[in-house]
């Protein structure tokens, strides 16, 4: 790449000497915001570093431990200062790409470098025929924001993840009339319409969420039974009018995800005797954690015991090159 050829602190990954370099990146410029899932990530990379056969058989490819093999660093007298990653990925038969772990060392920032990489993964990303480029920005970080919207990247959606530990908890307000049942077989119309408007496509390939595991049938309680993941569901009532619906799905990694089904006109009440009969029914000791679009009804999930602990903001940018152009429609 010509971007390459002109620089000389500028080189793509090589994951045969770079991962623990980009590991100690990732600590240095991420670390007060990384829940315990995003060190066991860290901890995997270093773990990956000391494997030579992982490295030389996978090189230049997503491996299944999750650890990306594709990107580019910044050296400055052989140590690592900057780092970008990129993950390709399929949507729809159309090549996009994530670029993610955008970091520059604190002592060599404001120099151009998180721009440059920036720049040079766009580049990459259209010799390689992507289609859109995506990535997450902190909504705390709004220098790293104005530097991507400068390089043509737009606003999708703002999200919030919020977390919280299983415990006793009052499961209602006062005076409310809302009543709480399993999930029936009946509420799954209502459900999935609700799933895909909070969770759309745009959002939801990188999230944990599969749609299908939430679908009432013996065939789905057969497999969460073999794959030892249990999803338990609950639905929001008031009278015989269905408000919402809360599945928890218990991970093999450190914490359990609650994913929300609600109308865009949502309940409070409704919400909030989701959440905390979650807390309170959710037979794991893990943390809970649910993403939800940002700015809606946070008040209410403060009350319930759930602390806000991260919102990212999704950008994404048409790659120009004969193809029709992905929208940039916001979504919620």
């Amino acid at each position: 790449m010509a971007v390459i050829a002109k620089n000389p602190h500028l080189r793509p990954l090589d994951p045969r000497k770079d991962l623990n370099g980009v590991a100690d990146l990732i600590d240095v410029c991420f670390d007060f915001h990384m829940d315990e899932d995003g060190r066991e990530y860290v901890r995997q990379i270093r773990r990956v570093a000391q494997s030579p056969k992982y490295i030389f058989d996978l090189s230049q490819k997503l491996i299944g431990s999750g650890v990306p093999m594709q990107g580019f660093v910044w050296e400055v007298d052989g140590r690592l200062v900057g780092n970008l990653t990129i993950i390709p990925f399929l949507r729809e038969g159309r090549s996009q790409y994530l670029i993610a772990n955008v970091a520059t060392s604190p002592q060599f920032r404001r120099q151009g470098i998180a721009r440059k990489l920036t720049q040079t993964a766009l580049q990459y990303i259209q010799e390689h025929n992507g289609s859109t480029a995506w990535l997450q920005v902190r909504e705390d970080n709004p220098a790293a924001y104005d530097l991507y919207a400068s390089l043509g990247f737009h606003e999708v959606a703002r999200r919030t993840t919020y977390r919280a530990q299983p415990r006793n908890y009052r499961n209602a307000l006062e005076g409310s009339t809302i009543y709480l049942t399993q999930r029936r077989s009946s509420d799954w119309a209502s459900q999935k319409t609700w799933l895909e408007a909070i969770y759309p496509p745009e959002i939801s390939w990188h999230l944990p969420f599969q749609i299908h595991n939430f679908e009432p049938g013996i065939w789905n309680e057969f497999m969460h039974f073999i794959q030892d993941e249990p999803v338990y569901q609950w639905s929001a009532r008031r009278g015989d009018r269905l408000l919402g619906v809360a599945s928890l799905e218990l991970n093999k990694g450190l914490s359990d995800s609650l994913w929300l089904a609600m109308p865009a006109s949502l309940e409070e009440d409704a919400l909030f005797a989701l959440l905390t009969h979650s807390r309170l029914q959710a037979p794991s000791t893990r943390n809970i954690t649910v993403n939800f679009p940002s700015g809606r009804a946070e008040h209410c999930f403060k009350s319930a015991g759930y602390d806000k602990h991260l919102t990212l903001i999704w950008m994404n940018q048409p790659i120009h090159q004969g193809q029709k152009n992905v929208s940039t429609t916001r979504y919620a």
